[in-house]
């Protein structure tokens, strides 16, 4: 795997769910929703597998695949889980315990990804320089921000909608530009 083409086709794919999420309407039933994002999610997660290797393969972006790895598994369960079962979010214990677990996971997930591009990122490495740190620091801070935005921002279906777009747009505008910056 090309980790150039993995990042540029991950932005991109990013990029196209936001313009679909913002020109879609929202329905009358919230479960589509959820079904999108939950596709997205799933098929995000792959991708996110597909960068772990490329990322594993890649000496000088080796010390990510693990944080790499974290991420692709947290977004590859979510999506699964959020498919499987489709009605959850319409009760409210299921809906706590599925936001409350994804909440979670974005906090903690971006709060040890952002102390370990601190502490690996600026150790010297045996193969020569690392690479993407800057780009693993932007990704762990929109992902605890999004943990930290669905606490606060989850009265109705628009400010759900609106949280996942730029979470996205980051992400997708982040691997979108690290990808055109990647050499390899």
């Amino acid at each position: 795997m090309n980790l150039r083409l993995v990042l540029l086709f991950r932005g991109v794919v990013g990029l196209l769910f936001v313009a679909y999420l913002l020109m879609v309407p929202l329905s009358g039933q919230a479960q589509s929703v959820y079904e999108r994002n939950g596709y997205y999610a799933a098929f995000d997660g792959i991708i996110g597998m597909a960068l772990w290797f490329a990322v594993s393969k890649d000496p000088p972006a080796r010390w990510l695949s693990t944080l790499v790895l974290a991420e692709a598994v947290m977004r590859l369960v979510i999506g699964v889980f959020g498919l499987a079962n489709p009605g959850i979010q319409s009760r409210v214990l299921g809906s706590v315990a599925y936001y409350g677990v994804i909440i979670v996971f974005c906090i903690v997930l971006g709060a040890i990804g952002m102390i370990y591009v601190f502490m690996k990122g600026r150790q010297p490495s045996p193969t020569g320089a690392r690479s993407g740190a800057l780009s693993a620091f932007i990704v762990s801070l929109a992902t605890m921000l999004f943990g930290v935005a669905v606490i606060f921002g989850l009265p109705d279906e628009e400010s759900r909608r609106l949280i996942v777009a730029g979470l996205t747009v980051v992400l997708g505008l982040t691997y979108l530009i690290t990808g055109l910056r990647t050499k390899r």
